[in-house]
């Protein structure tokens, strides 16, 4: 199966204009939604962290608070040198980019400036955890305990927005898929609806298991790295259940489901690859639509005649 064609054909679709303006028709707003919703409930989120973080030894709360306060940094790093350069060599982009372009370009400055930050952060990390460490022993339990929560509570605000942009695109998924399989895929026609599965009450079910299963992992959020690892192979899980099945059966026969599934190597590269970008600022508008753009294109690529394929 032609896996690294499927991710090529996803980039380049995800990044056209048609992918991006939906996604920005439909981020924003949830986005919009999310924050004022963080707003009025701050106050009671962050006091039920502060109950649980109570039960926290002071010194796994200050390795912790210093993990997460080096991510929420790098985040800010990453949007300021973006800023910085576009600031400073807008003038040359406009000259050297073509206007159509220039989204594209944006976003893929955007991920080389946070791959640079993160190898940065990698390769020093002892001087940077060591420097986090060294500022959070000037706080009192108490206004550290209240630092952590503030910090766990946007995670939680965070990945109610994942979530919820999942369930939209999921129930949007036809328009889009449908567009890029007629253009690129004539040979091949979806199946008749009575064929289809109806996977609203299973997508609605996924996302309901995933903040059961991030809410009995919650102590691992404590502990530094193991954190960052639970929250991505979350975010993994939820699209290679959700995404892959969804996408499959548009197209797919129920024999042909099972075949591909047996590809699990695949399914979950893609299914890490667009967890990972989760964690880019931004660019996290774009990947549930990478997802099942890649999903889509490693699926009819399969299923397409031999003499085609």
């Amino acid at each position: 199966m032609r896996v690294s064609e499927a991710l090529l054909r996803a980039i380049k679709d995800t990044l056209g204009w048609n992918v991006i303006k939906i996604a920005l028709f439909t981020g924003i707003p949830l986005a919009i939604v999310w924050i004022a919703a963080a707003y009025y409930l701050w106050p009671w989120v962050t006091g039920v962290m502060e109950m649980l973080i109570g039960w926290v030894p002071f010194s796994i709360l200050k390795a912790n608070g210093a993990f997460l306060i080096g991510g929420f940094v790098w985040m800010a790093v990453v949007l300021v040198t973006f800023g910085v350069i576009a600031a400073l060599f807008n003038p040359l982009i406009m000259r050297l980019v073509k206007s159509e372009r220039q989204t594209q370009f944006s976003i893929l400055l955007l991920l080389l400036i946070a791959l640079g930050w993160t190898l940065f952060g990698l390769l020093n990390w002892d001087f940077v955890y060591t420097e986090v460490k060294k500022v959070l022993e000037w706080f009192p339990f108490q206004t550290l305990e209240t630092g952590v929560a503030i910090l766990l509570s946007g995670m939680l605000f965070y990945n109610m927005f994942i979530a919820s942009e999942a369930i939209v695109v999921l129930l949007m998924r036809r328009s889009f898929l449908h567009y890029i399989q007629k253009r690129d895929y004539p040979e091949i026609e979806p199946l008749e609806k009575e064929e289809q599965k109806s996977f609203t009450g299973k997508m609605l079910w996924d996302v309901a298991l995933f903040f059961i299963l991030l809410l009995l992992f919650f102590p691992l959020l404590f502990v530094p790295f193991f954190n960052l690892f639970v929250q991505v192979v979350l975010w993994a899980w939820l699209i290679r259940d959700a995404y892959f099945k969804s996408v499959a059966a548009l197209y797919a026969p129920e024999e042909e489901r099972q075949r591909l599934q047996k590809h699990e190597f695949v399914i979950w590269g893609i299914a890490f690859t667009t967890s990972l970008l989760n964690l880019v600022p931004v660019v996290n508008i774009l990947t549930p639509f990478f997802a099942m753009v890649a999903y889509l294109h490693w699926i009819l690529i399969d299923l397409k005649p031999a003499e085609d394929a």
